[in-house]
């Protein structure tokens, strides 16, 4: 195996007959590979080496030419592209159907299969199972009158997955609000949204936008019309996601499975619904004293007795952490944007080892907008490894939250040569104005540290096959290493590296900065000051049994929908009131009075269409693996290398090419528990 292959960056200057040309290059790539192996092996000769290694290296080869096509869709600046991406990708996909739903081929998997092949490593035999159930999961066992309706199914959708992501591409549209109606948003932010004549500002209903109103805008009303407004865009998605579920909970039962849930929890880390449910109500039971606390001094800060609503949250959590001395918007004067990104990647470095530096000569045709900046990693020595790239400000038709995006996946190649992977930091925070830098709010800090670490999982797996790279492993593990990072965050010395007085960083920034504040303002400490910081790290745990009661309800919606007892139950649910019930029955928040106003923003992110689909439960179950990790081996000396290199090796690079659960209690020395993260939200103070 040869490592250190520096690979130019991909280009994202295609148009749209180039990307067509792609696509149909990648069926052909596909249609060529497979034919090699059917056309020149039989099931009695079938054997791993001559079958399923050719597989891989096909299906690495797919994985390699589509991602670049796949990111465009979400996050090109021109509408052309973005629609034309959609399109190439929706052809390109084809080329799995060539494997997984060729019964020619699958004779020759299943084959193997029986053969039971000793002699495998781990990731090859993890291999030919998962290759072996996804063919099943084609419907390759069913008779042929089910299989007609399988295909159909299976079908409609792939149209539907792609009508609902080109939706989230598209602008969620605006409200008009007046100055008055905007009290208590600070300067900076609103005069980030422009006025009319009126004087009425255009506020896009970017996530960003509609958080920080959540958070700082003291009229109630406003607040609840932009949650309304926030949570009622991309209406055709709701549509398009009712089918989607109705349609695999019926393509789960002609398999002969339960649920949706059921047909892919048996090859995750919880095995069964039953296990997930089990959890679910296990955490739901422990959370509620705490919930109730914690709702209950809410109430008292409203003052007048009434409930707090979906709408409410925000800000109430918001005034809580200012009464404990915790100004979100002061707090953000310390982290500029660059200089923590700076920061943050020098903490990469130092813990796994590596060397990071922007690429200066970065070609326009090698980013797809100019915001973008591109970064070369390479282990200590100069062994290349791979890119990371960063487009961090919202703009339109851009992907409207925060996500690690794949652009090439590392794989081990027929020559044995490891390809270098490469990876894109995609968030929406807010950008700069004319007087600030890009400023970073605490939970900014927090979700670019996330996404990160799936950055960081991705540029340092070592696998042999592409399915397993980085973060492709099973989907209720992959979140707890991004989750595990964001303990750093929390950390004084972290903290202070990371802060600098965005009025430092120039003449021209404190120039600024003495405009907008009084004469006789003293210019404020370069770091955060210790007070501050005491005051932040003390606030970690406000309210968090309702942030993590609200992940339980959506859990269990999505357990609702995704593993109901008949078809015929489905069939019936009214999702919207399900979805807002379930989030209310958890946490005690209150939605509108009048249910016909319920919106579908259950619908108005990827998470449960695509991504975390029958999965949601898995940000609880990381969560708790990530505290036991972090309270086992980095609570006390987190920035040993040491420690980081060993974790970097017994976890990120394996990818999902080893069972999880034994990987982690390999590294945890046992098997893995609640504790930690109990002790962590303050479940176990309330139950002393």
């Amino acid at each position: 195996m040869t490592f250190g292959n520096v690979l130019p960056p991909p280009k994202f200057d295609l148009t749209p007959e180039e990307m067509f040309a792609k696509a149909a290059y990648i069926l052909e790539l596909a249609k060529d590979g497979i034919y090699e192996i059917t056309s020149s092996v039989e099931p009695e000769e079938a054997t791993f080496e001559n079958v399923i290694i050719p597989i891989g290296h096909v299906e690495n080869q797919l994985s390699y030419e589509i991602e670049p096509l796949s990111i465009l869709e979400s996050v090109s600046p021109s509408a052309e592209i973005r629609k034309a991406a959609s399109k190439a990708v929706k052809t390109a996909q084809e080329a799995w159907e060539l494997i997984y739903d060729n019964e020619e081929l699958f004779l020759l998997i299943d084959a193997v299969k029986h053969q039971r092949p000793a002699g495998l490593d781990e990731e090859s035999r993890r291999f030919l199972a998962d290759l072996h159930s996804e063919c099943v999961e084609k419907g390759l066992n069913l008779p042929e009158a089910e299989m007609e309706r399988y295909s159909e199914i299976r079908h409609r959708k792939y149209e539907l997955h792609s009508e609902f992501v080109a939706n989230l591409a598209t602008d969620p549209g605006v409200v008009w609000k007046s100055d008055a109606e905007l009290e208590g948003l600070s300067k900076s932010k609103l005069e980030s949204f422009p006025a009319d004549e009126q004087g009425r500002r255009r506020i896009p209903l970017h996530r960003t936008n509609a958080d920080a109103i959540m958070r700082q805008c003291t009229n109630e009303q406003t607040r609840r019309d932009v949650w309304a407004a926030k949570e009622s865009v991309y209406p055709e998605n709701a549509a398009y996601f009712r089918e989607t579920v109705l349609l695999r909970d019926e393509a789960a039962r002609l398999l002969g499975f339960s649920s949706y849930n059921h047909q892919l929890v048996r090859r995750r880390m919880m095995k069964s619904p039953e296990a997930v449910m089990n959890l679910l109500r296990a955490m739901e039971t422990k959370l509620k004293p705490l919930v109730k606390m914690e709702m209950n001094a809410l109430r008292e800060l409203r003052g007048d007795g009434g409930p707090i609503h979906f709408w409410d949250f925000a800000y109430y959590d918001s005034q809580t952490l200012k009464g404990r001395n915790v100004n979100s918007d002061v707090v953000a004067e310390y982290f500029p944007a660059d200089f923590v990104l700076g920061r943050m990647l020098g903490m990469f470095e130092k813990l796994f080892q590596l060397e990071i530096s922007e690429v200066a000569d970065i070609k326009d045709d090698e980013v797809w907008h100019p915001d973008v900046k591109v970064y070369k990693v390479s282990e200590l020595g100069g062994v290349f490894v791979g890119y990371l790239y960063m487009d961090l400000y919202p703009r339109e038709g851009k992907y409207n939250s925060s996500a690690d995006f794949n652009i090439r996946p590392s794989y081990i190649d027929r020559e044995g040569r490891y390809v270098p992977s490469a990876t894109a930091l995609i968030c929406n925070v807010t950008p700069p104005t004319k007087d600030t830098p890009a400023l970073l709010h605490h939970s900014d800090v927090i979700t670019i540290f996330h996404e990160l670490g799936h950055g960081m999982h991705d540029l340092m797996g070592r696998t042999r096959y592409a399915k397993y790279h980085g973060w492709r492993g099973r989907r209720d593990f992959c979140e707890a290493p991004s989750q595990l990072l964001e303990f750093f965050c929390w950390l004084p010395q972290t903290l202070k590296l990371m802060s600098c007085h965005y009025s430092y960083l120039s003449e021209e920034y404190k120039q600024q900065w003495e405009r907008m504040n009084p004469a006789a303002a003293k210019q404020p400490e370069k770091q955060i000051p210790e007070e501050m910081l005491s005051a932040l790290i003390a606030a970690k745990n406000v309210n968090s049994a309702i942030w993590t009661a609200r992940q339980v309800g959506l859990s269990i919606f999505d357990m609702k929908v995704h593993n109901p007892s008949s078809h015929e139950e489905l069939e019936g649910l009214d999702i919207a009131k399900e979805y807002y019930t379930s989030i209310t029955e958890a946490t005690g928040l209150q939605g509108p009075e009048d249910e016909a106003t319920l919106g579908n923003g259950y619908s108005t992110t990827a998470h449960f269409m695509w991504g975390q689909e029958a999965n949601y439960y898995s940000y609880i179950s990381t969560r708790i693996l990530a505290a036991d990790m972090w309270n086992t081996c980095f609570r006390d000396d987190p920035m040993n290398p040491e420690t980081g290199l060993r974790y970097r090796q017994m976890v990120l690079d394996k990818g999902g090419s080893v069972d999880e659960a034994n990987m982690v209690a390999a590294f945890l020395g046992r098997e893995p528990n609640s504790d930690a993260y109990l002790e962590e939200i303050g479940v176990e103070d309330v139950a002393k």
